[in-house]
């Protein structure tokens, strides 16, 4: 927290998305650079990948279909970015290896990551992949020149980690939530907004917000697809995360926002205790990510609900059979507990979104999109 009040007490009131970026990055001190367990029941939070290696088996199989409309190169890459502790990359190239082998054989796993202890987690979980499958990249031009990038690049939980500009529509116009130091603590200071971007997202996806009403905008979204857009040649940009569609985000019952925090698995809206020691996240908006998706020559492929895209890729009859008919053995029973994690749509199933974009190739007709269930 000294870094940001030194900040402040330098340069004055920053941005809500500044103090996010220095609370979540700042190097060494930030909640993902610093060091300490984030993810699993030591952690502050759980995420799909957590809860059985089916996940990434489903991810396996919805990949290797978009490797065959790549057209089966032997030649190609796989693009994670945010892999927290290498669990869903270690699930996705078992899966691979051992039911997808023409598109394994191929296939070059990169990993941006934005935290050195994450880094080295990974690369203990992945070590019997590393040099031979599985790479780390800063950026992507570390991996490919603008347009010559030909794969999958795809985040899951990463777009609502992105820092975000937080607004309140009063009855003179919209407002910029601003973070001060006062009577020695922080506190949030209303100002003008910091650009004119965020006048033109709310006209452009034709959102209204009532007086008074909170709202988030993601704007680091926006040029983290770009960038993608940019380094695709050909290819497939896959997004899962929690969120929704502009109608629903900023619906009046939203008064607050969605903003929340994390630490130790208890949820809190407010951003400025444990400053670096909590995860701060926003949902994500879906129609945003679709809108500039084709501002930046990404087309939809698809979208739906987790539950949908998992059911759709055949999670169900996945589950290992390994007991007699009606009778299931303790394994057996664990993974049907752990799917219906991922899939209820009270649950992960329905809060979670899949979004598929692509570019360079025929329209694709994605398995995890269609409903086609009896395979």
């Amino acid at each position: 927290m000294e870094k940001i009040v030194s900040l402040i007490k330098a340069r004055g009131p920053i941005t809500f998305r500044d103090f996010m970026e220095m609370a979540l990055y700042y190097p060494g001190l930030g909640y993902y650079t610093g060091p300490g367990e984030k993810i699993g029941p030591r952690g502050d939070f759980y995420t799909s990948a957590d809860v059985h290696p089916l996940f990434g088996a489903m991810l396996a199989r919805q990949f290797s279909q978009m490797w065959e409309y790549l057209g089966q190169p032997s030649n190609w890459v796989l693009v994670e970015y945010g892999a927290g502790k290498g669990y869903l990359a270690r699930d996705i190239l078992d899966a691979m290896a051992a039911s997808f082998r023409p598109a394994w054989k191929g296939v070059r796993y990169y990993i941006i990551e934005a935290s050195p202890e994450m880094t080295r987690r990974q690369k203990e979980v992945l070590a019997p992949f590393v040099e031979e499958k599985v790479y780390w990249a800063d950026t992507l031009s570390e991996i490919g020149n603008t347009g010559s990038i030909n794969g999958i690049i795809f985040g899951n939980e990463l777009v609502d980690a992105f820092p975000v500009h937080r607004v309140r529509q009063t009855a003179s116009g919209l407002k910029e939530i601003y973070i001060n130091w006062n009577d020695g603590r922080l506190a949030e200071q209303e100002g003008e907004l910091s650009t004119p971007l965020l006048e033109e997202y709310f006209s452009t996806l034709g959102i209204n917000l009532i007086q008074g009403q909170i709202a988030e905008v993601n704007l680091a979204a926006r040029e983290w697809l770009r960038e993608v857009a940019t380094m695709l040649g050909r290819g497939f940009v896959l997004i899962i995360d929690y969120g929704m569609e502009s109608t629903e985000l900023y619906h009046p019952s939203r008064m607050e926002g969605t903003l929340r925090c994390y630490r130790k698995h208890l949820l809190s809206s407010d951003p400025l205790n444990h400053v670096g020691q909590q995860d701060i996240t926003s949902h994500v908006n879906f129609s945003a990510l679709i809108h500039w998706g084709r501002e930046a020559g990404l087309h939809l492929a698809g979208y739906t609900t987790q539950m949908d895209f998992l059911l759709n890729l055949g999670i169900v009859d996945a589950i290992p059979r390994f007991a007699p008919d009606y009778v299931f053995d303790e394994r057996t029973t664990r993974t049907v507990m752990a799917v219906k994690k991922l899939i209820l749509p009270e649950g992960m199933g329905g809060i979670f979104k899949v979004l598929a974009l692509y570019k360079g190739v025929e329209k694709p007709d994605l398995l995890g999109f269609s409903k086609r269930r009896n395979r």
